[in-house]
C-alpha cells in the first residue's frame, strides 16, 4: 500500500520527467555497441569524447552525435 508521501512523490516524477530541460549532467558514460565494435563514449568537463579513430582527427563522430539526437533537449552544450 503507497503513504501519501510515496504518492506525492511519484506525482512529482511524472511532472519532472515531462520537462527534460530540469536536467543538466555533469558528465555521462556508456558503452555504444557500433557497427564495427564497442566504444566508450563520455560527458567530461564540458566537452563529449569517444574512443573512435574518427573522433580523434575530428573531435565528432558518429556515436556522440548519437548520443546528443538520443538525449534531445537534455544533451549536454559544450562549452
Amino acid at each position: 500500500m503507497l503513504d501519501s508521501g510515496m504518492i506525492n512523490k511519484i506525482q512529482k516524477a511524472k511532472e519532472y520527467a515531462t520537462e527534460p530541460e530540469r536536467i543538466h549532467f555533469r558528465s555521462l558514460e556508456v558503452e555504444f555497441d557500433g557497427k564495427n565494435g564497442g566504444h566508450s563514449v563520455d560527458f567530461r568537463e564540458g566537452h563529449w569524447h569517444c574512443d573512435c579513430d574518427y573522433f580523434r582527427g575530428h573531435h565528432t563522430c558518429s556515436h556522440t552525435m548519437a548520443m546528443e539526437r538520443v538525449l534531445g533537449v537534455m544533451a549536454p552544450a559544450e562549452v
